[in-house]
């Protein structure tokens, strides 16, 4: 039976910001800890998952919203974090905002992982500089993606790498190279989650390889599905409809 599949961008006002669940309205207000600031805040709706954003970060950006969650994480796992923050509303289907997310994310559980938190503030708003300033629109339009950019994006800053030094430009080169490479056999254009899943899978097989550290990573399954029309469905490793958020 073919399966119908729809690009459904719901409004942030209507859905969580946290998990994308239907807001639903209490019986009285209450007063709630924000799930983003953890501030304390009278509540008129929560969501299915009893998710609570406060009024001011309700109104945050895509790009905050990957900093907030990054910095309240204590998750090790980076394809687990990457679904929490892609699954908000917030988060287009497709967008620039992944280019930041893959370094982000990687940054954070790296920095979880071995306890070396300091300046992760500083290293995730340098990541968002870089991937402003380097690709700031999608580019599958000329046969790329961002995504494994990001993963550059991630090591240069993780190692505080010289991108002028021959070591330095070798790394960058390989991480965005094998990353691209796996788009190209797996994928297809306009999946901004499949290309994050993969440039941070290849970052953890790189990371293990080359610096034998190896990050706990859960398997990834695709959540968005039903939201784009450009899905491949069964084409893509990712696809399972069990895990479809309508």
């Amino acid at each position: 039976m073919d399966i119908e599949v729809k690009n459904i961008e719901p409004e942030s006002e209507n859905f969580c910001l946290v998990c994308g669940n239907e807001l639903i309205e209490l019986d009285e207000p209450a007063d709630l800890v924000c799930a983003f600031c953890g501030k304390t805040a009278q509540a008129k709706e929560v969501c299915v998952e009893n998710h609570f954003v406060c009024e001011e970060c309700s109104h945050l950006d895509a790009k905050q919203i990957v900093k907030v969650i990054c910095l309240k994480s204590t998750k090790t796992d980076p394809i687990d974090l990457a679904k929490e923050i892609m699954a908000s509303p917030a988060i287009k289907m497709h967008g620039p905002e992944h280019h930041f997310i893959t370094p982000a994310v990687l940054l954070t559980v790296m920095a979880n992982f071995t306890g070396e938190k300091q300046n992760l503030a500083e290293k995730i708003e340098r990541a968002e500089e870089i991937a402003i300033k380097t690709a700031p629109t999608c580019s599958w339009h000329l046969g790329t993606c961002g995504a494994a950019l990001g993963a550059s994006i991630f090591l240069m800053i993780w190692k505080g790498l010289d991108p002028v030094e021959q070591s330095s430009w070798d790394e960058g080169n390989i991480i965005v190279a094998n990353s691209l490479k796996r788009i190209a056999q797996l994928g297809s254009p306009r999946c901004c989650k499949r290309d994050t899943y993969i440039a941070i899978e290849e970052t953890v097989e790189y990371l293990r390889e080359k610096y034998n550290i190896t990050l706990p990573v859960s398997e990834a399954k695709c959540n968005f599905s039903l939201r784009n029309r450009s899905c491949k469905r069964e084409d893509c490793i990712y696809f399972n409809l069990k895990f479809a958020l309508v």
